[in-house]
């Protein structure tokens, strides 16, 4: 009797081990799960601090004084969680054109995206973006509106970058050695661009267009490589370019949208609540740019002038000569560029810009107005 007893408590003294042992096995396994799933990376917040390298196109530039703001106010708000250090183009060896798919590689983690910088790599980008197609900033301002999520779902579809917020340059003035009061003024002239369709838009002017870097003009202009260059108001003024030309000429009433981008796999990383207040302080910048960007138009001629340059408003002729340039160059070539008639990008433009701006583009890839 007594054999047969002990192996019958021994038997039952292993299967209350083996369902002790399952039930351990099977919470680490469920632990397990929840600290590798796909969104638990960003989902808790680890105590850990993510440092951030920021490039501006350039330190001297308004905006990037708001964004100095903006990382100071970050870390205030996450107690030093999310450290942001402001660079510049410059500095990093960065002239502009490639800087969406230095995001998306990882090689830059966080930085300006400037639509006309990559319009030649993303055409899709440069909608609100076509220089002389506005006949104001507000209009542009509109059209910006209009497509801003269009912007963003193709910029994260295509490029994997997840877009912060934006940020506002000012009105677009072309800063001369030489007076440009006739359309003849502009034949031949060598005008630093700094994008696609303000090169057709020079073109359209009897100009050459010439991409350079921002930080390169001031010096191109002193050796007489430019004969004039495109830019804000105030960031002409912060380079110092009254000292290498004389007039300043326009406006393109036009005020560029840059996107504030991180690199997706460095945003994923984030825990949930750090994201959360990175966008609702980039969310305020963007706010505070938008109140002060119109002053900024007038400032930087104001402060020109006051640096002995002359404001030279442009004429009905050349106010003509870039109607016609918008619907001769700018819009078709930006439409070939994007894809054509049959293109996503094409066909957003005509259901949500057209309607704005008043410039239809046709099945054969030609421009009109839209009545």
């Amino acid at each position: 009797m007594r054999k047969i007893l002990f192996p019958g408590i021994l038997l039952a003294l292993i299967l209350m081990l083996a369902a002790c042992g399952g039930d351990d096995e099977s919470d680490t396994k469920s632990d397990t799960t929840a600290s590798t799933g796909t969104t638990a990376s960003s989902s808790a917040d680890d105590g850990k601090v993510y440092s951030f390298q920021f490039a501006c196109i350039n330190r001297t530039l308004k905006p990037c004084e708001l964004m100095m703001e903006l990382a100071a106010n970050v870390a205030a708000r996450t107690n030093g969680q999310i450290e942001i250090q402001i660079s510049s183009f410059p500095e990093l060896g960065l002239a502009g054109p490639d800087t969406l798919r230095l995001l998306q590689d990882g090689t830059l983690d966080f930085g300006e995206i400037y639509g006309g910088y990559v319009g030649g790599d993303f055409p899709a980008i440069e909608m609100a973006e076509l220089l002389g197609l506005y006949e104001s900033s507000a209009m542009q301002e509109e059209v910006f509106r209009a497509v801003r999520e269009d912007e963003i779902r193709m910029v994260r579809d295509q490029f994997g970058a997840e877009v912060i917020s934006y940020i506002y340059y000012p009105d677009q003035f072309i800063f001369s050695k030489t007076p440009l009061r006739t359309l003849k003024d502009f034949k031949g002239l060598k005008i630093r661009t700094h994008s696609t369709a303000l090169g057709d838009l020079a073109a359209g002017l009897g100009a050459e267009g010439q991409f350079i870097a921002f930080s390169e003009v001031y010096t191109a202009l002193e050796r007489g490589i430019l004969d004039a260059g495109v830019t804000g108001s105030t960031p002409a003024y912060g380079q110092k370019w009254y000292e290498v030309s004389k007039y300043i000429v326009g406006p393109l009433t036009s005020h560029p949208h840059v996107m504030v981008a991180m690199n997706k796999a460095r945003w994923d990383a984030l825990p949930t609540n750090l994201q959360q207040i990175l966008k609702e302080e980039a969310a305020k910048t963007e706010a505070k740019n938008l109140e002060v960007v119109n002053g900024w138009d007038q400032e930087g001629v104001d402060l020109g002038v006051a640096e002995g340059m002359e404001h030279i408003p442009f004429t009905p002729e050349i106010k003509e000569a870039i109607k016609a340039a918008v619907l001769n160059r700018i819009v078709p070539n930006w439409a070939k560029r994007a894809g054509g008639y049959d293109s996503e990008a094409v066909q957003i433009f005509n259901a949500k810009v057209a309607p704005i701006v008043g410039v239809k583009i046709n099945p054969d890839g030609s421009a009109s107005p839209t009545q």
